[in-house]
This record gives structure tokens, C-alpha cells and sequence, in this order.
């Protein structure tokens, strides 16, 4: 599976978004995962929908065919050592934690991440990513 799903394509995915339908399902022929906080980020949304019910089963739905990546030790270790590396150069890091976890998610597994916000992770060393906006 080379992509990692971030949060943003998976809302617009889960909200019907042409674009995001188009790209994900053409993904998901070479396999898509998201990670743990993109979960806790989607189901976050589900809490705040007007029909609980209703968006639970739409992205229980979704992860009916994509793995959920969990936070473990290797990948915590990844992101302790992204974090050191983007402190010595001066670069934020307590301010994107999750975003930090994200990407040391994908590293660690040796995905693409996909994703809208580019410039959340383009200083993030060895990070591949792909951009279709």
C-alpha cells in the first residue's frame, strides 16, 4: 500500500467531493492507509455531525476497505527524530504534533502522503509527498 491518506482528502472523500472520490478509488488500486490520527481526527467529526449515526457509518463504510496505521514504538521513535532534526534547524514543532506523527507514520512504512496541505510537510526530511491540488 504506497499512500497514506491525510485527513483532509478523507473529509472531502467522506463528504461526496468528485475530486476526492476520483483520486482516492484510482489510489486505492496501488493501497491506501490512514494513520491513528487521522482516524481520531475524522472521529472527531463524526461527534460534531448533526447525525452521529449517520457519519459513523459512513466512515465505518470507508474503513471497511482501508487499514488504519496505529502510533507505535517504531513510529514514535521516527517522530522523535523528525522532531529533534526540525528543532535543530529552528523549524515549528510543538504546534504540529499530529501532523508530525502523520508524517513519521508514513515514513516509517515507506508510503506517499497524500495530501492538500503541502507546505504543512514539504520541511519534513524524507517525507515523499503527492499533491494532486
Amino acid at each position: 500500500m504506497p499512500y497514506l491518506i491525510d485527513t483532509d482528502w478523507v473529509i472531502d472523500y467522506l463528504a461526496d467531493a468528485a475530486d476526492a472520490l476520483q483520486l482516492l478509488e484510482r489510489l486505492a488500486e496501488d493501497g491506501i492507509a490512514i494513520s491513528i490520527i487521522t482516524y481520531m481526527e475524522i472521529y472527531q467529526g463524526v461527534d460534531r455531525s448533526p447525525n452521529p449515526a449517520e457519519a459513523e457509518a459512513i466512515l465505518q463504510s470507508f474503513l471497511e476497505a482501508v487499514p488504519i496505521l496505529p502510533f507505535s514504538l517504531s513510529v514514535a521513535r521516527r517522530c522523535a527524530h523528525l522532531r529533534e532534526e526540525l528543532r535543530s534547524r529552528r523549524r515549528r514543532v510543538n504546534q504540529r504534533a499530529l501532523d508530525l506523527i502523520i508524517a513519521a507514520t508514513a515514513l516509517e512504512h515507506s508510503l506517499t502522503l497524500v495530501t492538500r496541505n503541502v507546505e504543512d510537510y514539504e520541511d519534513i526530511p524524507g517525507v515523499e509527498l503527492y499533491s494532486a491540488s
